[in-house]
């Protein structure tokens, strides 16, 4: 059996070793992975039913607003998952279907709030909700809807205030969304319905939200 010589043999030694730690090298420089809320990023899909009127709750000062200036109220209730974790969301907004020319197919304005706890509304026994962030909606619809009632719309939300954990949070987020076939409310069967249409929207929203306490 031949054998190195013992000078050539801590040559060899000593090359792999450096070998060794060139390759652990790389994977000790490599930066940390950073989630994107740490960084003030903020993404996530939305999921919600919403409904359609020209019909207000007693003393619903919102929708009766809408309503009088001639649009459509639409309130809309679901749970998004978000990088903050599972969040609900209600959105309150008035559809404006003779927008301006730049818009054809019809504008939204309204707010939408995210809660860590179901968002309630009176005379609901249900303690309201600590942690709620508020953003006010702005948004239209890219198109009219196709043959089977599908339509999409996009638009942008902009942090207007918070309370609890989002109480000093900023930022703003777009967002892209398609709704799908609404159901008529007269074709529930009753003679009178309290909303127009229903049906559900399906979003993607990203952006960036600061201030947020763990």
């Amino acid at each position: 059996m031949l054998r190195r010589p013992a000078s050539k043999r801590n040559a060899h030694l000593i090359a792999t070793g450096l070998l060794l730690a060139l390759g652990v090298m790389p994977i000790a420089l490599r930066p940390t992975a950073v989630r994107a809320d740490e960084q003030g990023g903020f993404q996530g899909t939305l999921t919600v039913q919403f409904t359609g009127s020209q019909q207000c709750a007693p003393g619903d000062s919102v929708c009766s607003q809408c309503v009088e200036a001639g649009a459509f109220f639409v309130e809309a209730q679901g749970i998004a998952q978000t990088t903050l974790g599972p969040l609900f969301a209600k959105v309150l907004k008035c559809f404006n279907p003779n927008a301006a020319p730049h818009a054809p197919y019809g504008t939204y304005a309204g707010s939408m709030t995210l809660s860590l706890t179901p968002p309630v509304t009176p005379p609901s026994v249900i303690a309201p909700p600590e942690d709620v962030l508020t953003l006010t909606y702005t948004g239209r619809n890219d198109d009219g809807s196709d043959f089977y009632g599908f339509g999409p719309f996009s638009g942008k939300l902009a942090v207007e205030s918070g309370t609890g954990k989002f109480q000093s949070a900023q930022g703003t987020l777009t967002f892209i969304a398609t709704s799908g076939p609404s159901l008529v409310g007269a074709e529930l069967g009753a003679t009178t319905s309290p909303f127009s249409i229903t049906s559900n929207a399906f979003y993607l929203f990203h952006g960036t939200i600061q201030g947020v306490s763990q």
